[in-house]
């Protein structure tokens, strides 16, 4: 059972990477690259600098304690640095120090602060275009009460769309959509450490985590659907892409909030044995007909998917919870009502 918690002083991407990195999901270069985040973000020291890395095989058993909140923030920063500082582990650079100046967008975000690294962006037209944003909770922000989790009061979980994130990653399922390529596409890896992305709630998944929200992956769902069951309430993301196992746990618990719609869209399948996701149906697959791939009697993609300004945003009850008309990738960024109402809604009742 693998839970993840929400962090103010060390990026969710990072503790990410470092449960899959515990399990041997991504290997030691794609886990070092967190290391080096922290090293230019100052929360390490290190004057040296390896061409190969060699992390010890024991250090995962701290990744899996850190993951899993049986062991401190500080522990796990004091242990990297003391391997850092004996020269046991090694860090292979391949971006330089100039590569990490933040760029800060402008606007009035009373909430967070909001910024993007160099090697973060691509151009359009000479113009920077982040592909991935992050954010910091803002401590002097008024209404900190009003918007964060409280576990005397809240007993939530999100639920992460890792499923959802490797369905939109190329080449894979909308290389077949588009006909690009033949049903083979229709299965593809489990991305494990690759950002989320507007098509699977990024910035959610961030700004809940700075938020304080706990959160359990898709995997674990589909792996232990009884996992939902310790929960007073479930938060779904753009869980676009979900097991029968998945749909079942999150269509019989009594208390849902859909954050973004189109969730329980399409029905997959996973092998664990090569890390695989294969689509059985949705998206006019088998079947041009079949778009739904569960027949879901509250699929609610058109027209809510496409409206992602969300100027009247509101939520609408179902048997088991509620839906938000709307697509709020970057809503969640800057209103505070959204997050007041989640808050509201989550509260045990």
């Amino acid at each position: 059972m693998s839970y993840v918690y929400a962090d103010n002083d060390i990026p969710f991407w990072i503790q990410n990477n470092a449960h899959w990195w515990s399990l041997d999901k991504i290997n030691d270069d794609e886990f070092a690259h967190g290391v080096d985040w922290l090293l230019f973000d100052t929360l390490l020291e290190s004057s040296s600098v390896s061409s190969k890395n060699n992390i010890p095989h024991w250090f995962k058993n701290v990744a899996s304690y850190w993951t899993n909140d049986l062991i401190s923030n500080v522990e796990f920063i004091d242990g990297l640095q003391y391997l850092l500082d004996q020269n046991i582990i090694s860090i292979q650079r391949s971006i330089s120090i100039s590569d990490y100046k933040e760029h800060r967008f402008s606007g009035t975000n009373e909430i967070f602060k909001i910024y993007a690294y160099e090697k973060d962006f691509y151009f359009d037209n000479d113009v920077p275009i982040p592909k991935d944003i992050q954010f910091e909770l803002k401590s002097d922000y008024f209404d900190l009460e009003e918007i964060t989790y409280d576990s005397t009061k809240q007993n939530v979980v999100v639920i992460i769309p890792i499923f959802t994130s490797s369905a939109y990653w190329e080449p894979g399922f909308y290389n077949f959509f588009r006909g690009e390529c033949g049903i083979e596409c229709l299965t593809t890896n489990i991305e494990f450490s690759k950002f989320f992305g507007f098509n699977a709630s990024d910035n959610a998944v961030k700004i809940l985590s700075l938020l304080g929200y706990p959160f359990v992956y898709d995997i674990d769902v589909d792996q232990n659907p009884e996992i939902l069951s310790e929960f007073d309430s479930v938060i779904v993301l753009h869980n676009e892409y979900v097991t029968q196992n998945e749909f079942d746990a999150i269509t019989t618990h009594p208390h849902v909030l859909h954050l973004y719609p189109n969730s329980l869209y399409g029905h997959i399948s996973v092998n664990y044995s090569d890390d695989t996701i294969s689509l059985i149906s949705g998206h006019g697959y088998p079947d041009e007909n079949i778009q739904n791939g569960f027949n879901w009697k509250n699929e609610n993609t058109h027209p809510y998917e496409f409206d992602i300004e969300c100027l009247n945003w509101e939520f609408y009850s179902i048997s088991n919870g509620k839906m938000l008309n709307c697509y709020p990738e970057h809503l969640i960024i800057d209103d505070s009502e959204l997050l007041k109402e989640i808050k509201s809604l989550t509260i045990n009742k």
